[in-house]
């Protein structure tokens, strides 16, 4: 049964897929999708690059017909097979010209960590090795201080493909699959810890329906700093008095089910309250399904309604576990009282270790480089309002 008759034979029409979304209003949008998917009708570029590919929609459908994004999903193929890939969806290739980590390169210093054989595997993912720098090397840092025998997978060579393959891009992805698979396997490793969901959800799902059952344990961070804790390899000695709201990041959350480690991480650390503390109501930060770079000033009015949700509930920070929403969470923070921090960051602090950022300068580098990578980008006006 192809995706149209399924999702026909599924859907009722009921509108909760519409209640939720952050981006579509339109009851109609599911007929003009099949009449697309069909070749019944056309529908316009626009449309499609709407979607944040957040799964509110497949979470709050009733009958589990995957609400609009399964359908939005096969439309960005079949318009990549109609029309070819544009210079938005080429950006994160690392065969592409124009991919935004070469030009990163040119402009900043990468970091480099360990390498060689061992049965941990740590893979920062492109975001974690170019951009959000300081997560990676939390992340290096824990690894050392609980005497992990780890090594680092860390280079553009090594891009997963799962962002390029969200856009409808999926050559990345069917290129770097293998080799990366083969990597893994011949650095000995019995554990991959990823950082990015977009990376989990490849290793951990697209992968093995691809390429076949993995030789190795896929985990998120999360998910391995818990596990660390739990063992008591990793002990929280810092007392970190700060209220905490988790912002749950969607690729993760409802993409993979992953969401209760985080918060036992969290609850872990002397002196944090967590105020969140199941994923209920969880929102999207508006970074997602190539909206940042499509519409930046509507993704960051998005991501402001995180913060909206965190002082609703006294906290004096956020705490993601995903790149792209500390992208998008540090660029809108509007609200100076509350902190944007990523997880492995957070319990970094809590063995004695700080890592340095620079929000300010990383959001005027990336805005930078996505002119530089994109012909008709508009950087965004939000922080100047």
């Amino acid at each position: 049964m192809d995706i149209v008759a399924e999702h026909r034979k599924m859907c009722t029409k009921c509108g909760m897929c519409m209640e939720v979304c952050p981006r579509y209003d339109d009851p109609d949008l599911i007929d003009n999708l099949y009449g697309y998917l069909e070749n019944m009708s056309r529908i316009s570029h626009k449309t499609l690059d709407l979607c944040l590919t957040c799964g509110l929609c497949a979470v709050a459908c009733p009958q589990e017909a995957g609400g609009i994004k399964k359908l939005i999903s096969a439309s960005r193929k079949k318009r990549v097979k109609e029309h070819g890939i544009n210079e938005k969806q080429t950006i994160l290739d690392p065969e592409a010209d124009n991919n935004i980590f070469k030009a990163i390169m040119d402009l900043r210093q990468v970091p480099e960590y360990k390498g060689g054989n061992a049965p941990v595997v740590y893979f920062p993912g492109c975001a974690g090795s170019y951009i959000n720098t300081s997560m990676a090397q939390a992340t290096v840092a824990i690894l050392e201080e609980a005497g992990i025998d780890y090594t680092v997978l860390s280079g553009l060579e090594y891009c997963c493909g799962a962002a390029s393959a969200g856009s409808g891009n999926m050559g990345p992805l069917m290129r770097n699959g293998p080799k990366n698979i083969e990597e893994i396997s011949n650095r000995g490793a019995k554990t991959l810890i990823t950082a990015c969901p977009g990376c989990f959800r490849a290793f951990k799902d697209m992968y093995p329906k691809i390429f076949g059952t993995l030789d190795f344990e896929v985990l998120q961070i999360s998910q391995y700093l818990d596990r660390l804790i739990n063992q008591n390899n990793l002990v929280p000695k810092e007392t970190l008095r700060h209220r905490v709201f988790y912002h749950d990041p969607c690729h993760m959350t409802r993409g993979m089910g992953v969401y209760r480690e985080a918060r036992n991480v969290i609850d872990n650390i002397p002196g944090t309250q967590l105020a969140n503390k199941t994923p209920q109501n969880s929102a999207c930060c508006g970074f997602g399904g190539g909206v940042r770079i499509s519409y930046p000033d509507e993704s960051l009015k998005i991501a402001s309604d995180v913060f909206r949700a965190a002082k609703e509930l006294d906290c004096d920070m956020i705490i993601t576990n995903c790149a792209g929403c500390m992208q998008n969470l540090c660029e809108a923070k509007a609200e100076e009282s509350i902190e944007v921090v990523d997880l492995a960051e957070y319990v970094a602090l809590s063995i004695g270790v700080s890592v340095a950022r620079e929000d300010r300068e990383l959001t005027g580098l990336l805005n930078k480089v996505y002119s530089s990578c994109i012909p008709d980008y508009q950087e965004p006006g939000l922080l100047d309002k």
